[in-house]
């Protein structure tokens, strides 16, 4: 559906002779551009598609509103990114509070006990990261 730059710019200077005074000028530049659009399987239509969508905005436009877009994901994602380390802080920490309480629970421990495993090999080797 795309035209190739050389048929564009061949048909870019066709259809500004439409705007020629001579109707006859005009409507041969019309046709001309016509037969051009079909030997490249194309139609005026198509090359609207191309440069509009159905909202009317140019690609431009189109391309401007997402960068706008990206940005704000972009941003939306830092942000996520923060909390979420946020949480995994808090996390860690009320897993200590409960590991302590853990070992609080054992009034007399034997003392030959091997060395117990930390919090993070207990429970979550990816919480030391």
């Amino acid at each position: 559906m795309n035209i190739d730059k050389s048929e564009l710019n061949k048909l870019c200077k066709v259809l500004a002779l439409t705007n020629s005074d001579k109707p006859g000028e005009a409507l041969a530049a019309f046709q001309s551009a016509k037969r051009l659009l079909l030997r490249q399987g194309l139609s005026f239509e198509d090359i609207v598609a191309q440069h509009f969508d159905d909202t009317g905005m140019s690609l431009q436009e189109q391309n401007a509103v997402l960068k706008k877009q990206k940005s704000s994901l972009q941003r939306e994602t830092v942000e996520q990114a923060r909390e979420l380390k946020e949480h995994k802080a808090a996390l860690k920490d009320l897993l200590n509070q409960v590991w302590e309480l853990r070992e609080g629970e054992t009034p007399c421990a034997p003392v030959d006990e091997p060395p117990k495993e930390t919090i993070d090999e207990f429970y979550w080797p990816s919480l030391s990261g």
